[in-house]
């Protein structure tokens, strides 16, 4: 279980971006791809190691 908590806030996020990928897509589906794209971008970011140790 201590498992699983570790990873809510990583799931969150995907699920956020999922639901306002289909919400776009229920719109028009162009924007749909869009916010897909910049979900994709924000997730990457996100997902980047930060840190000084190069």
């Amino acid at each position: 279980m201590k498992n699983i908590i570790e990873y809510l806030p990583f799931i969150l996020i995907v699920l956020g971006i999922i639901s306002l990928a289909v919400s776009a897509f229920m719109i028009i589906a162009p924007l749909g791809f869009l916010v897909i794209g910049i979900g994709l971008f924000a997730l990457a970011y996100i997902l980047v190691p930060k840190g000084g140790n190069t």
